[in-house]
């Protein structure tokens, strides 16, 4: 088995932990960045010389690239000649020169993983996790890939998985540090600004989608159901093992058939898994919002109550020195109250006596036919005191000194306004007052649409209107 120092070499971590360990990871970044626009990683030298020297510019300290710590470079692009030729020297970098004498600067094939590494540590993204659960669930469904199962699918869906397994994992051991973080001694301010920060740091937007809208269990079956596909389909199986061989270099047969197994076994006990690690960070989540509730809780605890003194006197004795020769008087005047007690200034109950009662009458008890009767009576004497007495009133007022009008003519602007059209045409049955007559127009607005009708008056007794 290879290990990690036999493929790197030597000196490779030494800018990392030289004293100017800052100047040359600023450096390897700035030398990444330039070649976005490359076709390769491989530059013009005198691009990357100005591209460290506008960086060297920018800044005021001195740099030494001798065993001799006083011989020190002071021009920015000296600075960045020896820093790119002590790069190349650790193994970060390589010289290709070109036909017509030019000298390229290549990064090599380690110094692009590990300054790929660098910038996700340095940005801290957070992993769509939801993105990489679609992209499986994807990928086994889409069966043009099936051509070549191992290359198309089988390597994608194990590389995501553990990245989606490694990323969950990573936002579970953030919650513990940040559970140590907020232990230590904190001002108030810092113990709210966590609360204000804690979604963006702690429980993201997919993590939440992750649980809720989108959980994990809608594709999790599917998943594990063309999983279990490709085990027992033969000729999948052969095309998974055939494709191992080809790509991974493999020359016996049941030794990529045992491969192409563990791995299909891998990924779905990771998705089997998920639950809990996802149930393991809500465990470490919960425990670190009451800490820090806790923790806002005491920092708010002040004032000349029992409480608030003792919190003063821990605050005192935390920032207490062996070297103080005495301590302030005042502190251990836990029980002097400087106001009135509420115990002193309660008001005395009075107490009551009552007469003995002589008999108690028992509850009436109604049938389910009799509640249901009285609540229908109750019902209508409403509406009728209500809506019937308004209603006529409405009409009479519209009435004024002519004896009929169009329902047309009152102004529909709302929702009440339509229902008090509707309680008009159902009250002139039973009206003394007035009565309807249909027409044939309908009427249409922007709030409602109706057979208009006629609205007349009745006339008494005597034939008199």
């Amino acid at each position: 088995m290879k290990n990690l120092f036999s493929v790197l070499p030597q000196d490779f971590f030494k800018p990392l932990v030289s004293r100017y360990r800052d100047q040359y990871a600023d450096c390897l970044l700035a030398i990444y960045s330039s070649y976005k626009s490359e076709i390769s990683y491989g530059v013009n030298r005198e691009n990357i010389v100005a591209t460290l020297t506008d960086y060297f510019n920018s800044r005021t300290d001195e740099i030494s690239f001798g065993d001799d710590d006083g011989d020190f470079e002071k021009d920015a692009r000296s600075k960045a000649q020896g820093t790119i030729n002590y790069l190349r020297n650790c193994g970060w970098l390589d010289f290709e020169d070109e036909k017509n004498y030019v000298q390229n600067v290549l990064l090599t094939d380690n110094a692009v993983s590990f300054i790929r590494t660098m910038n996700e540590v340095i940005r801290n993204e957070e992993t769509e996790y939801q993105g990489l659960i679609s992209q499986i669930h994807a990928v086994l469904q889409n069966e043009e890939l099936y051509s070549k199962p191992y290359q198309f699918i089988l390597k994608n869906v194990a590389a995501s998985t553990e990245q989606l397994v490694s990323s969950l994992k990573k936002l579970s051991i953030s919650i513990k540090k940040h559970i140590d973080r907020q232990t230590k001694n904190k001002e108030l301010n810092a113990v709210l600004e966590l609360f204000a920060t804690y979604n963006d740091e702690i429980v993201s937007k997919s993590l939440y989608r992750l649980k809720t809208s989108e959980n994990v269990g809608r594709f999790r079956q599917s998943i594990k159901i063309n999983l279990d596909k490709m085990l027992s389909t033969p000729q999948i199986m052969n095309d998974l093992v055939s494709g191992y061989m080809e790509i991974e270099q493999e020359e016996n047969k049941d030794i990529a058939r045992e491969k192409i197994v563990e791995i299909i076994v891998d990924v779905k006990s990771a998705f089997e898994n998920l639950d809990k690690i996802i149930a393991d960070i809500d465990r470490k989540n919960n425990h670190y919002m009451k800490n820090a509730a806790a923790r806002a809780k005491f920092e708010l605890s002040s004032g000349t109550n029992q409480e608030g003194k003792i919190n003063s006197i821990l605050r005192y004795l935390s920032e207490f020195s062996d070297d103080d020769e005495e301590l302030d008087g005042d502190l251990f005047d836990v029980f002097s109250q400087k106001f009135i007690s509420e115990e002193s200034v309660k008001k005395v109950p009075e107490k009551k006596s009552y007469d003995a009662v002589a008999s108690i009458q028992a509850a009436e008890s109604l049938t389910r036919e009799e509640k249901e009767l009285r609540k229908k009576l109750l019902q209508d004497r409403q509406q009728l005191r209500i809506y019937r007495k308004k209603i006529e009133d409405f009409v009479s007022e519209r009435f004024g000194s002519r004896n009929s009008f169009l329902a047309s003519e009152i102004k529909i602007e709302n929702r009440k306004d339509f229902e008090t059209l509707i309680y008009i045409r159902l009250f002139a049955q039973s009206s003394r007052h007035y009565g309807v007559k249909r027409t044939t127009n309908r009427v249409r607005t922007n709030k409602a649409e109706f057979m208009d009708f006629e609205i007349v008056k009745k006339k008494i007794a005597g034939g008199k209107l």
